[in-house]
């Protein structure tokens, strides 16, 4: 029995967090209605009714859950506009069915040909490795079917309890064509829309395959030398390098979470004279527990705590991508002041790092990097090395980010707006520009969305 209870806990099926319940309870409640609508009985129309609108309402409940509390993943991303279409497309099709034609095929078939076509292209980005945005047309769209699907149910609900000659009864019947008219307009504008900003997805997937003339000439000499004989040898792999940037685990799951988008560094013992320089636009995030002191960090930080992952002999887990939009450096401790609120670390080692300058060269204050995070799908596990170890901020990982699939942690509009207030927080006090001369030019990156 001891080994059968042994067993059975390495079979447990991981625990779904609050939005995926609630996601996988709409799936749940799609069945309910689809069998009411299907079986002939007194209420149909009413239960269906009552069942769309908790459908419809743990829709909104489940994202917005999901982005308050930073619950979003990737299954969520998967089953949230999967559950969507079968609610919306499995009740249309009810309705143009079992319920008389309440609503026109013709319109239910054209929405139906626009979710195929969306899943389609998104289908061929992903073969490319990429993850296209929603749009917020989208939802739109998805709200104008809901209304129209609602307005259909509350019109056969009411002819089930008699009132189908009431001047309710009579208002719907009369205006549910025009509520699925623009359901349907807004159904198909949005597709338009996203094929239109996503036609390169389209255009790659129509070239690929194709040679240009160099290639033609080229192509079957070197078919001809794959073909040939080839002394044995030993193949060396060489593997890119890419920057990674070593700062406390804590922190690092602070900023893959979106708890902050600050980066305060002052420098590490083996980088020099002056100390720290945010030579890299787009770096990993390389936890460590080396120097890691709880003590000089606020409280709320040890919710990030991952179970140190980062610890002496354990695989580093790299997943997190951060691009720097903003480098400035603080030469006022009021400016640091300003910014207690957008970070974890105490004001004790802050002031530590802003007055250090005990070498020859380094200047009183701190680097400021305002940066935006993605979280890739696949995390890379890596060994510790000898060349990971010191103090110093800046090392060099063995792990390219090309054929990742990324999503930012924090929404555009939201990381814009904490962003701002940043930087109004800091240019309260002016910095003089000889403090920053020394600072490599950062171009700000492309701060469009890859996923949902």
């Amino acid at each position: 029995m001891e080994k059968f209870h042994t067993f059975m806990s390495y079979r447990r099926v991981p625990t779904l967090n609050l939005p995926n319940q609630l996601t996988v309870l709409r799936l749940g409640m799609c069945a309910l209605l689809l069998v009411s609508m299907s079986i002939t009985w007194p209420y149909a129309a009413t239960t269906a009714f009552f069942i769309f609108t908790l459908a419809s309402i743990t829709d909104w409940l489940d994202g917005s859950i999901a982005r308050a509390h930073n619950l979003v993943t990737d299954l969520g991303k998967l089953l949230d506009p999967l559950a969507d279409k079968v609610l919306v497309i499995g009740t249309l099709i009810a309705l143009a069915v079992e319920q008389h034609h309440s609503a026109p095929m013709w319109m239910v078939v054209v929405i139906m040909t626009r979710e195929f076509l969306i899943s389609g292209l998104r289908q061929l980005a992903a073969a490319k490795q990429q993850i296209l945005a929603a749009e917020r047309i989208g939802k739109h769209k998805t709200i104008s079917q809901i209304v129209a699907i609602l307005v259909s149910l509350a019109c056969l609900s009411l002819g089930e309890f008699g009132l189908q000659d009431s001047p309710l009864a009579r208002f719907l019947a009369v205006s549910q064509i025009w509520f699925y008219w623009i359901a349907l307009i807004i159904t198909v504008w949005s597709g338009a829309i996203y094929f239109w900003k996503n036609a390169a997805v389209v255009t790659a997937s129509l070239e690929s395959g194709k040679l240009t003339p160099a290639e033609t000439t080229v192509a079957p000499a070197l078919a001809a030398v794959e073909q040939a004989p080839r002394p044995e040898a030993i193949a060396l792999e060489v593997k890119p390098e890419t920057p990674a940037f070593k700062e406390w685990e804590a922190i690092v799951e602070a900023l893959g979470r979106g708890a902050q988008i600050v980066i305060l560094r002052k420098g590490g013992v083996a980088e020099g004279r002056t100390g720290f320089n945010p030579k890299h636009v787009k770096f990993w995030l390389f936890p460590t527990t080396h120097h890691q002191q709880w003590e000089k960090t606020k409280p709320e930080l040890r919710r990030f705590l991952t179970g140190s992952s980062a610890q002496a002999g354990k695989e580093i887990t790299l997943q997190y991508l951060a691009e720097i939009t903003d480098a400035i450096y603080l030469t006022s401790w009021e400016q640091v002041e300003r910014l207690a609120d957008a970070h974890f670390w105490s004001e004790e080692i802050l002031r530590e790092r802003f007055e250090y300058k005990d070498r020859p060269g380094m200047d009183v204050g701190l680097h400021l990097l305002i940066v935006r995070i993605s979280r890739i799908n696949l995390p890379h596990k890596l060994v510790p090395a000898p060349e990971y170890e010191g103090c110093k901020s800046w090392i060099d990982v063995p792990v390219a980010w090309e054929h990742d699939i990324a999503a930012h942690v924090v929404r555009t509009d939201e990381f814009a707006t904490r962003r701002s207030r940043i930087l109004a927080a800091v240019a309260t006090v002016s910095v003089s520009s000889s403090t920053t001369a020394h600072l490599p030019k950062i171009t700000t990156p492309n701060l469009t969305p890859r996923t949902t």
